[in-house]
C-alpha cells in the first residue's frame, strides 16, 4: 500500500500513526526524501492481515531538478504497489488544485 499525496498533505503522519515509524512528519516542504516502508497489522482480517505501507516523496507542480531522483523513487514505490491511498489535506485552500497536480502524474 503506498501512500501518495501533494508534499506536505500528511502523509508520514498518517504512516507514523498506523505504524509508529518514527519518520520526520514536520510542516516543510519535502520532509520526506526518501521513500519509508513499515508493516502494518489490519485488524479483523484472517486472510493476509499484515501489509507493508510505503510512505512516498510528496508531488509538487513544478519539481526542483535537485530532487528529481527522489520523486523517481516514488513513481517506482507507485507501480508496484497493489494499492494507492490518496492522502489530502482538506483544510489546504488549494487542496482541489493539488489533486488535481497528483492525479495528472498518476
Amino acid at each position: 500500500v503506498a501512500l501518495v499525496g501533494y508534499t506536505n498533505a500528511g502523509k508520514s503522519t498518517l504512516l507514523n500513526t498506523l505504524t509508529s515509524a518514527g519518520v520526520m512528519a514536520e510542516d516543510v516542504l519535502f520532509a520526506t526524501l526518501d521513500p519509508t516502508t513499515r508493516k502494518v497489522k489490519l485488524p479483523g482480517l484472517k486472510t493476509h492481515p499484515e501489509v507493508m505501507l510505503t510512505d512516498t516523496v510528496g508531488f509538487i507542480q513544478n519539481l526542483p531538478t535537485h530532487l528529481i531522483a527522489s520523486f523517481r523513487a516514488t513513481l517506482e514505490e507507485v507501480e508496484t504497489a497493489d494499492v494507492l491511498v490518496h492522502v489530502i489535506d482538506a483544510s489546504n485552500p488549494i487542496w482541489r488544485k493539488q489533486v488535481n497536480a497528483v492525479e495528472g502524474v498518476l
